[in-house]
């Protein structure tokens, strides 16, 4: 088996190729190496499905918000139909930005030379353009990707080839069900620049060896790591569940980062079960969420160089819980405790980075407790042309 990666040969792959229990992590350069980062930007996030925010964001005709996604300048907006539309805000003329920040606009008029664009990309104004030859303003609108929703989250794909993604998610869907995910309500976000790859960002998330470590006085008291459970796939996304010892409902606080005391009130659709953990999970390759008893946390992951993201942590509640007078107060010791416990995370993960790059560093052997690192390394690898042992399913 020859590697396809750069700078890095079959033998490379050989631990993180092996079992679950036999296996260590990816080849260190796999994290730090621009070379492989250029190799994933070609492989995996130019042809996967990636999520730019939610449809609640943009609730009526005109409504934007800008954002940058691999380098590209992008703006999520809902179009004269209502329908959602992800765009490039790069001038068909001389390049200049069309559009910045969010708000609510009849068309996106360039602000250099006045070229305009419609809602859906467009180009329906062109000063002064009659004298130039062979001008066709059909052929002039703005680059626009394809768009699908599941669940309320909005996916982009450079890939206009793309397999659809939502029949992929039909299991989580299932399993999502009582959480009522499309009817939440997105609040401000924590917008963050972050020096560290974005497979360390996904790992740090999902597993749970960290929490009696890290997390020892905050998550690992309500949702001990010992509980952890894995799920067995293989395929578009992964799921870890984490529960509580005690019959509690499981949520935020400010005090101490997980808590029994659901500040926004507990979804009622959820069962004894689904109250006392949470789930985290990963649409390959950044869709990070997890699900708790009265709200849901996502992030999303701009890769932008092997030792760089921009991360944007999102907080969802149900719709009657903004309605509440307290919810103001809430929502503030809300998101102190996710500022609580993601500093903590931050500062693992930059930490680890740093360590990457020490000629003493070397791949590590894997716990049970690290399944879910194992499966990420399954799917970047078979993604840039390695095949782990025993192919399909683990």
């Amino acid at each position: 088996m020859a590697s396809s990666a750069p700078g890095l040969a079959a033998r490379d792959f050989e631990g993180a190729r092996r079992p679950n229990l036999e296996a260590t992590t990816l080849p260190l350069s796999c994290y730090t190496s621009e070379a492989f980062f250029r190799l994933e930007v070609e492989r995996i996030f130019s042809k996967e499905w990636l999520c730019v925010g939610r449809a609640d964001q943009v609730p009526g005709a005109g409504d934007y918000v800008s954002f940058d996604l691999l380098g590209e300048p992008l703006v999520l907006v809902r179009d004269e139909r209502r329908a959602l539309q992800v765009l490039s805000r790069v001038c068909r003329h001389r390049s200049m930005l069309v559009v910045e920040g969010q708000g609510n606009a009849r068309a996106f008029e360039c602000p250099y030379h006045g070229w305009t664009y419609s809602l859906r990309g467009d180009l329906v104004g062109a000063p002064e353009m009659q004298r130039s030859k062979g001008f066709d303003r059909r052929q002039c609108g703005l680059a626009r990707l394809r768009v699908e929703t599941w669940e309320g989250f909005v996916f982009a794909s450079f890939d206009p080839d793309a397999e659809p993604l939502a029949p992929r998610l039909t299991g989580l869907s299932k399993l999502l069900v009582n959480y009522r995910l499309a009817e939440m309500r997105s609040c401000p976000p924590l917008d963050y620049d972050c020096t560290w790859n974005w497979k360390l960002m996904d790992e740090n998330f999902l597993e749970n060896y960290h929490v009696q470590g890290l997390h020892k006085d905050t998550v690992n008291p309500v949702l001990p790591a010992r509980n952890d459970v894995t799920e067995d796939l293989d395929g578009q996304y992964a799921v870890v569940h984490l529960a509580a010892d005690e019959q509690c409902d499981v949520s935020i606080s400010g005090d101490q980062g997980f808590s029994e005391t659901p500040p926004f009130g507990v979804i009622p659709t959820l069962t004894p079960e689904e109250r006392r953990k949470i789930i985290l999970m990963l649409v390959y390759p950044t869709h990070l969420l997890f699900v708790m008893s009265d709200c849901m946390i996502y992030y999303q992951v701009f890769p932008e160089a092997a030792d760089r993201i921009h991360l944007r942590i999102n907080l969802c509640v149900p719709p009657e819980a903004t309605a509440k007078p307290d919810f103001d107060e809430n929502l503030a010791a809300a998101m102190e405790g996710i500022v609580q416990f993601n500093e903590q995370d931050m500062w693992a993960c930059a930490s680890t980075q740093r360590g990457m790059t020490s000629r003493f560093a070397r791949e590590g052997r894997l716990c049970w407790l690290e399944k879910v690192v194992w499966q990420l390394g399954r799917y970047v690898m078979k993604r840039v042309g390695v095949e782990p042992q025993g192919g399909g399913r683990p």
